[in-house]
């Protein structure tokens, strides 16, 4: 057996429904379960000795796990309870100035877009392209001028399915000057991330979705030599925090500068799990996420849908076209079968265990809702 089939024993969500929402939230599974449980179960019995056990190395061997995933340097590797707070530290990290620009997008996510806000209180101009599906990558790139300081986007969209070629947004934003920030929530554990080669400057993701790992979990990349002085202090931010001196700070300088806190440590051990499981299979599953979005967008066409994500600029992430989206995903419910309503269609989001059989089922299930 491939190693998806011997995966999907150990989700078990699939012995009651067709789960196809990865883009939502991921069921957990069960060795990534195991990890945490182990965490708390051994807090239970023995209380402050396994956190130190875990911390002994300031989580490096976790950060290794997550770093090999998106081909970057433990260094590089901060624990984060979720995207929103990632990009906020990019955001009021990089010093942006009256005049400066920073690039979005009115397709993103709002955690990535909502940051920025604030920061117009400042003069910071906050360009909102209007991109088109088609010709996503030239308008964002439209939009560049000398006052360009970020362009902050994602890799894959949560509610259009486009992947973005990160290499090439890299390359015109380092032309003038300015930072790439990507969300990489829709990408990471679906589909290959190269940091290095994409030569992107932050990325930031959590873990729930295709990294199917718990909600509190997730992981910022700030490439070597970027952010050295975080926005924010905490008394992890300080290399002497276990001196526990409240005059004494001297400010760390590896990656737990911007955990100002403590940690979700168990969320963030299944985190590491889920990592070091999906890169050692990473080639196997990149391939598959792509074929079962390939054979989605083929059978929905068959069936007589439209169907808005591009063939050749997808991941994981297919959004077919449909009447009164919410009522048919509520349907669906009823016969077990999992997606989201996004927009003016339905988000049908396969992992690497999925199946086309699955597949099959969910459309042909969606047009006997719409028939009706």
């Amino acid at each position: 057996m491939r190693f998806h089939e011997t995966f999907r024993q150990q989700v078990p969500i699939t012995n009651e429904y067709t789960y196809l929402n990865h883009a939502a939230i991921s069921p957990t599974p069960l060795p990534v379960l195991y990890e945490s449980l182990r965490y708390l179960l051994d807090i239970s019995r023995f209380g402050t000795i396994p956190v130190n056990q875990e911390e002994n190395d300031d989580f490096f061997h976790m950060r290794e796990k997550v770093a090999r995933l998106i081909n970057a340097s433990p260094n590089e590797i901060s624990f984060i309870p979720n995207t929103s707070f990632g990009i906020n530290v990019v955001a009021h990290g990089i010093d942006l100035k009256e005049g400066d620009e920073v690039i979005t997008d009115n397709l993103e996510f709002p955690a990535v877009t909502f940051p920025f806000f604030k920061l117009t209180k400042k003069g910071v101009n906050v360009k909102l392209v209007k991109p088109k599906i088609e010709s996503f990558e030239d308008d964002i790139l439209s939009a560049i001028t000398s006052k360009t300081r970020l362009i902050a986007i994602s890799h894959v969209s949560f509610n259009t399915g486009v992947k973005v070629d990160l290499k090439r947004i890299s390359k015109e934003a380092k032309s003038v000057g300015a930072y790439t920030l990507i969300d990489t929530i829709q990408s990471a554990g679906a589909t290959k991330i190269n940091v290095k080669d994409s030569d992107i400057d932050f990325a930031v993701a959590g873990g729930y979705k295709w990294l199917m790992s718990p909600q509190g979990s997730g992981f910022m990349y700030v490439k070597e030599g970027l952010l050295e002085d975080p926005p924010f202090y905490g008394w992890k931010s300080s290399s002497t925090y276990l001196e526990f001196n409240a005059e004494n700070f001297k400010l760390e300088k590896g990656p737990r500068r911007f955990e100002i806190g403590t940690i979700d440590v168990g969320a963030n051990l299944a985190l590491a799990k889920a990592c070091e499981i999906l890169s050692q299979n990473m080639e196997e599953i990149n391939s598959r996420v792509s074929e079962l979005s390939s054979f989605t967008i083929r059978y929905a066409k068959e069936k007589g849908f439209d169907v808005i994500t591009p063939e050749d600029k997808k991941a994981g992430i297919v959004i077919v076209k449909v009447k009164d989206p919410k009522t048919v995903v509520n349907e669906l419910l009823k016969r077990k079968i999992i997606v989201s309503p996004r927009g003016i269609g339905i988000r049908i989001s396969t992992h690497f265990y999925n199946t086309e059989e699955e597949i099959i089922g969910t459309i042909d299930e969606i047009k006997k809702i719409s028939n009706s």
